[in-house]
């Protein structure tokens, strides 16, 4: 056990630490010099940009299921870090504390819809109007307003037309005097951020940074897909999610491929997940490299044994 009057797990959880000043460091160093940046330069930083998203969002992860300090403030701290260059990460938490505790199957839904490449080009381009909303805190702002005036579930509604009901069960957590003010501290420093980039450079902000966030976005959609699809049986906690023992993947996530073992046991440290493979049955889906290649097109043969059971279970 580790005996520290700061690090409440491992001295090892200052590496997800780092991940905020050196993401914060790429993207002001990219606003300063993104006039004299050629754009084959500014192309080639979009894949770098999506690996330190990935990055930020498993470091997150592991904070948000194993806080790294004792100390309160500096937990604080660390969310409004991992905020300032991904999402405010409060709602974003309290999302994925929901996706623990409700089962479904990612077996029978579409990669595509789920990216939104199945929507007509006009609803492209609303989304798009959308997020440039969003990017100004309008759409956050927004929503704390309604939430003072309007019943949760009107506000539901408008926010996740798709799935109302689950929108709703995340504002009545959102809404609770210790969350609202965290997700206020979180939205602040999420703020902040972009507010400095479009002081460094206008034109960095709106013709680079927001288009690159909504591909990077949009691409991350898809994580919840590519890390159940496949998944041998939904309803078991050994079997309901895809593991994927990329060493690079994991090292750059801090472990974020250990999926299954981290659905298994949520509050286990990310360095002794690993520990964790043994306990699992050998039978489920797991991929290498990267959850990303977790797809039908990747996988032809499971892809049509969950179609023939899918077929006996409507015969059924």
């Amino acid at each position: 056990m580790l005996q520290s009057k700061i690090f409440r797990y491992s001295r090892w959880d200052i590496a997800c630490c780092l991940v905020i000043p050196f993401q914060i460091g790429v993207y002001l160093i990219l606003a300063y010099n993104y006039q004299s940046l050629s754009f084959i330069a500014l192309l080639g930083m979009i894949p770098v940009l999506f690996a330190l998203s990935l990055q930020n969002a498993g470091a997150n992860h592991n904070h948000y299921h194993t806080p790294f300090f004792r100390i309160r403030w500096m937990n604080t701290l660390v969310r409004m870090g991992f905020s300032m260059t991904e999402a405010p990460k409060t709602p974003y938490n309290i999302g994925h504390g929901i996706h623990h505790v409700t089962h479904q199957s990612w077996n029978d839904k579409s990669i595509l819809a789920i990216l939104g490449l199945k929507r007509p080009i006009g609803k492209q381009l609303i989304s798009f109007g959308l997020f440039i909303f969003e990017s100004l805190g309008l759409k956050y702002f927004t929503l704390l307003i309604l939430l003072k005036y309007w019943p949760i579930e009107r506000v539901a509604v408008l926010a996740s037309p798709d799935d109302p009901e689950l929108a709703t069960r995340a504002l009545k957590r959102l809404l609770e005097p210790s969350k609202l003010k965290a997700a206020k501290f979180d939205l602040g420093a999420w703020f902040l951020f972009r507010l400095v980039l479009c002081l460094i450079d206008w034109k960095f902000f709106f013709f680079y940074f927001i288009p690159v966030t909504y591909l990077i976005d949009n691409l991350r959609q898809g994580e919840n897909y590519f890390q159940h699809w496949g998944a041998t049986d939904p309803y078991d906690p050994k079997r309901d999610s895809v593991s994927c023992y990329g060493k690079f993947y994991n090292l750059l996530t801090f472990n974020l491929g250990y999926h299954q073992e981290h659905h298994y046991k949520p509050g286990m440290h990310w360095l002794k997940l690993p520990e964790l493979t043994k306990e699992l049955p050998t039978d489920r889906h797991t991929v290498p490299y990267s959850h990303y290649i977790n797809s039908p097109l990747m996988f032809p043969e499971r892809s049509a044994e969950l179609r023939k059971e899918h077929a006996a279970n409507v015969s059924s």
